[in-house]
């Protein structure tokens, strides 16, 4: 595992979508805190990847992909209420009560899947949760996967795999960012910038 050569890319991510976002409702602002949230999990994801913790990595993986999901979903599908709730500027019991009615991974991925136009990215997301997401909700609860690993160890071949595809994550959350700028072309801008960088990402399908 490459950790500098990751940290590399996403620098070089951070350069092409420095501008402006292209308007500043709550929507977007919104999109953007859970966006950035799941960059931040996926910092996470590399250090526990390194330190060889698989149990910790994948628990920040399956938040990582949540994250990015409802940020998407923010944007694209939530409802002016939801965001409403959503953005909240205060933690409260009423506020945390409110924000328990919004969707899960599952509801919001299926909403996203009905906009053509964000089928790359739902693909991706959808591929993921049908492949992945007994396993991690095993970690996240200490089920069989987790027990099987600490007894047994976590083969190097899946470590690895962890941390390219939360790096895929991660170069879907800069595509999204991207697009919340406005600027026309900058997604071809962040595949070509990715191009270079294919030993951390996931191997093409």
């Amino acid at each position: 595992m490459d950790v500098d050569r990751a940290h590399e890319l996403f620098d070089v991510l951070e350069q092409v979508i420095d501008h402006p976002f292209y308007d500043d409702s709550e929507r977007l602002g919104l999109s953007v805190v859970l966006a950035d949230a799941s960059l931040d999990f996926a910092f996470s994801v590399r250090l526990l990847c390194v330190s060889g913790q698989l149990l910790g990595a994948s628990t920040c993986l399956r938040s990582q992909f949540e994250a990015l999901t409802r940020s998407v979903w923010a944007f694209h599908c939530a409802t002016d209420n939801q965001v409403a709730r959503l953005n909240q500027t205060d933690l409260s019991m009423e506020t945390q009560q409110g924000a328990k009615n919004i969707p899960q991974a599952s509801e919001m991925l299926s909403e996203l899947e009905k906009r053509p136009n964000l089928f790359g990215v739902t693909a991706a997301l959808r591929e993921f949760r049908d492949c992945a997401w007994q396993p991690l909700n095993s970690f996240v609860h200490a089920g069989i996967h987790a027990i099987h690993r600490i007894r047994f160890g976590s083969p190097p071949k899946l470590m690895e795999q962890t941390f390219r595809i939360s790096n895929g994550f991660c170069y879907l959350a800069y595509n999204h960012l991207g697009t919340l700028t406005g600027v026309p072309g900058i997604q071809k801008e962040i595949m070509a910038a990715s191009v270079c960088f294919s030993s951390v990402l996931p191997d093409p399908v």
